[in-house]
């Protein structure tokens, strides 16, 4: 006869094993009811339109709908806490931004939670990189002009960028730290609030994420190792003799904590595939975004780096959640 403590031992390891066993079985039959995507972003932006076109490939390749659901409140950050709270069976999915999902945590600890650790990262989907762009009385024609003008006209420099701890923001700060140049730099409340001053002569460089409505004006650079295919003729920043000073607003897709391995493996071979068809790199091109894909373990990678590369750029700009309202 086995002793009590045999005994509870035996018990704890049955039920383990048929927890274990639960979910497996749930992920084989899933999905079996309709799954909800919930987006961080307004109905209409480009990280929205993302996950249309994402929620329609899962949804046609499931046999089940996806229905996209805009929880822009706080930055987004309700929509990372809703989903960080959803049980982890697959019905429950996140697409975020790196600003939500990396930047925010930084400069608000408090926010609620820790994108390393209360999430599933699924698959990387694409990047907007940001562009260093030119106002129309700056004499500068490349980056490099701009820096070596800034360089000898200290503190004169005027960079516009679309709001304190945005992307755009800690990619100018990235830029200055860089290079050693200084400036006042200019808040907006949107790119597209910003680009009339831009054409207008009123600033002399602004850093943001790109969009298509920005080919009205003089982009000298993307901040990526590489060109984009849909900015024909804009150099990279390695190719503007800069390189290292990267800089892009990625999208993602995540999980619950604990989502099934079965369900988040699913989830990224669609989604690869879909990436790598032509028709998938033509609607992410249109929007101004490069498709991206990888593994799980490349998503997770990608975030420990930039939390690391951001956390300094904060740090040293003591940049606070005060500082954005």
């Amino acid at each position: 006869m086995k002793s009590l403590p045999q005994l509870l031992t035996c018990v704890v390891i049955a039920l383990l094993i048929s927890a274990g066993a639960g979910a497996s079985v749930q992920a084989q039959t899933w999905p079996a009811r309709p799954i909800t995507l919930i987006v961080g972003f307004g109905a209409g932006s480009s990280v929205d339109t993302v996950g249309r076109i994402i929620a329609n490939v899962i949804s046609t390749e499931l046999g089940q709908p996806v229905i996209v659901e805009n929880r822009q409140a706080g930055g987004g950050a309700i929509a990372s806490i809703d989903v960080l709270k959803a049980p982890p069976d697959g019905y429950t999915l996140l697409l975020q931004a790196i600003g939500p999902m990396i930047l925010r945590p930084i400069i608000d600890p408090a926010v609620g939670y820790d994108p390393q650790k209360d999430f599933t990262p699924v698959v990387m989907l694409g990047e907007t990189p940001n562009v260093i762009l030119g106002g129309s009385q700056f004499p500068a024609q490349t980056v490099k002009e701009a820096v070596d003008w800034a360089r000898k006209n200290p503190d004169r420099l005027t960079i516009g960028h679309p709001g304190i701890g945005t992307m755009g923001h800690l990619a100018a700060l990235l830029l200055a730290s860089k290079t050693g140049i200084t400036g006042t730099y200019v808040a907006y409340r949107s790119g597209t609030q910003m680009l009339p001053d831009l054409l207008g002569g009123r600033i002399d460089i602004a850093v943001l994420a790109y969009t298509p409505q920005l080919k009205a004006a003089r982009i000298y650079a993307v901040m990526t190792p590489d060109p984009v295919d849909f900015l024909p003729g804009v150099p990279s920043m390695r190719e503007a003799g800069f390189p290292g000073i990267y800089a892009t607003v990625w999208f993602a897709l995540f999980g619950p904590p604990k989502l099934p391995p079965e369900i988040a493996n699913r989830l990224n071979l669609i989604v690869n595939a879909y990436l790598r068809s032509a028709d998938g790199q033509k609607r992410f091109a249109s929007q101004g975004i490069q498709t991206l894909g990888g593994s799980s373990e490349q998503l997770a990678k990608k975030m420990d780096d930039d939390q690391v590369l951001w956390s300094k750029v904060i740090k040293d700009a003591n940049i606070k959640l005060n500082d954005q309202k």
